[in-house]
């Protein structure tokens, strides 16, 4: 009689229990999605203060201990650092810089994420101008609810890519 109890009550819980995780997956996903967006609203702004030429507030979407990883360069270590590099990229005649989200990944744990892409860059050199296209992978972790970025790393395609 025990069992029949306890089987009755198991059966009698079992849509309950499916349910819940239903719910459980179905909000793990939206605030997937609202995360992307999230980092997706950054990239954008991030195009606008790069516009705007402003170099601290592209700092401030790096986290404190965030590396920049740049080829033919020593690694950048540290938000501040970040800022100050892009302030000298910003200054050179005829800077133009783009980045192309192609993939955009939100851990299911919600804290980290990270995104690949391609970019564009341009520039007036004393030497002369220069162009380069390449790919980029972004680190991101959210720290005290705000995405920020831990690591940033690009390369240049090869030259014969572009043709």
């Amino acid at each position: 009689m025990k069992s029949n109890t306890m089987f009755a009550a198991a059966l009698a819980l079992a849509p309950f229990i499916g349910t819940t995780a239903i719910a459980q997956n179905e909000t793990a996903a939206a605030e997937q999605r609202s995360d992307a967006q999230a980092i997706q609203t950054i990239h954008e702004e991030w195009a606008d203060l790069i516009a705007e030429k402003d170099s601290a507030a592209i700092g401030a979407l790096y986290a404190e201990d965030a590396v920049l990883m740049a080829p033919g360069e020593a690694t950048v270590e540290g938000a501040h650092a970040i800022a100050a590099r892009w302030a000298r990229q910003l200054t050179l005649d005829g800077f133009d810089f783009s980045l192309t989200p192609q993939q955009l990944v939100v851990s299911s744990s919600g804290d980290l994420a990270h995104d690949r892409g391609s970019y564009d860059f341009a520039a007036a050199l004393p030497q002369g101008a220069i162009t380069d296209t390449g790919k980029y992978v972004l680190v991101w972790q959210k720290i005290d609810g705000e995405w920020k970025v831990i690591a940033d790393i690009f390369n240049s395609d090869p030259a014969d890519a572009a043709e």
